[in-house]
């Protein structure tokens, strides 16, 4: 059966510390010396693709096992009626030979009539030998007996094998299990990619959530902002409303007084500059 591909360790939980100084000893040892590694203390960093990677392994492992197992159970019972085939071989040589010491058998009793006849056995002595006869007559029946019952058997369990094999047909249960077992792999992968996906969206939702807080902020303060300077702007109107007439010319002849203040002040760091450089000029010449 062809095992999909595209299906894959199994990321078992690392067993509880039982205690005992050998346990605590081994909990001191350097991470390079420990050999043992339990994938469950890497799940927390696995990426999707390690994932998906790890759990079409496990499956596959899984669906090799199920046919595996069926193999060797198949190979087994090929062996075992193939070692009856044999024993039933060994049993027809067995019944040749009996046949044969069957033939000996009658070929001397045959003799021991023909020797009474003859007068060289007296009754007596034929009696005996015949009586010795008759018991190899019946071991021989019983090691014939015994030889058929086997053979009866052997045929008998290797037909019964036979049967319940085509009637079970274990390996198409097998692969039937095996296509199971992938099957549930890949729904599994279909999951894992489904909540990945869910959980980036679940990201982007709290990002943009948080961008659009943010800039719900940022309009906010913009607006304060705004407020604060329409309501100075209303405070200096309603203030200037107030003042008289006089007081308003007042303030802008203060004004204008201070700006030409200040132009004269301009004016004579100009003439203070010419007379700089006027006298920077007479002294070279």
């Amino acid at each position: 059966m062809k095992i999909d591909q595209n299906i894959t360790v199994f990321a078992g939980a690392q067993p509880a510390n039982t205690g005992g100084t050998e346990a605590a000893g081994r909990n001191q040892e350097p991470e390079e010396t420990r050999k043992t590694i339990f994938a469950g203390n890497l799940n927390q960093n696995q990426t999707l693709q390690d994932r998906i990677a790890q759990r079409r392994e496990q499956a596959r492992e899984e669906a090799m096992k199920v046919v595996g197992d069926v193999l060797a159970a198949e190979h087994e019972m090929d062996q075992d009626i193939e070692n009856r085939r044999v024993h039933i071989r060994e049993l027809k040589e067995e019944k040749l030979q009996l046949m044969e010491e069957k033939g000996e058998l009658d070929a001397h009793k045959e003799s021991l009539a023909k020797a009474f006849e003859d007068g060289e056995l007296s009754q007596e002595d034929y009696d005996q030998e015949l009586k010795g006869l008759y018991e190899q007559y019946k071991v021989w029946n019983q090691r014939y007996s015994e030889n058929d019952t086997l053979t009866k058997q052997e045929n008998a369990i290797i037909r019964g094998t036979r049967q319940e094999r085509l009637k079970k047909d274990p390996m198409v249960k097998a692969k039937k299990e095996a296509d199971g077992i992938l099957q549930a792999a890949r729904d599994d992968i279909v999951g894992m990619a489904v909540e990945e996906g869910k959980d980036h969206i679940d990201e982007e939702a709290e990002k943009r959530q948080e961008q659009a807080e943010e800039i719900k902020e940022e309009r906010e303060e913009k607006e304060e902002l705004i407020e604060e300077q329409k309501e100075k702007r209303e405070e200096e109107e309603e203030l200037l409303e107030k003042l008289p007439l006089q007081e308003m010319l007042t303030l802008d002849k203060l004004q204008t007084d201070v700006q030409q203040e200040v132009q004269d002040i301009i004016n004579k760091m100009k003439l203070v500059a010419e007379d700089i450089k006027g006298a920077a000029v007479d002294q070279t010449v």
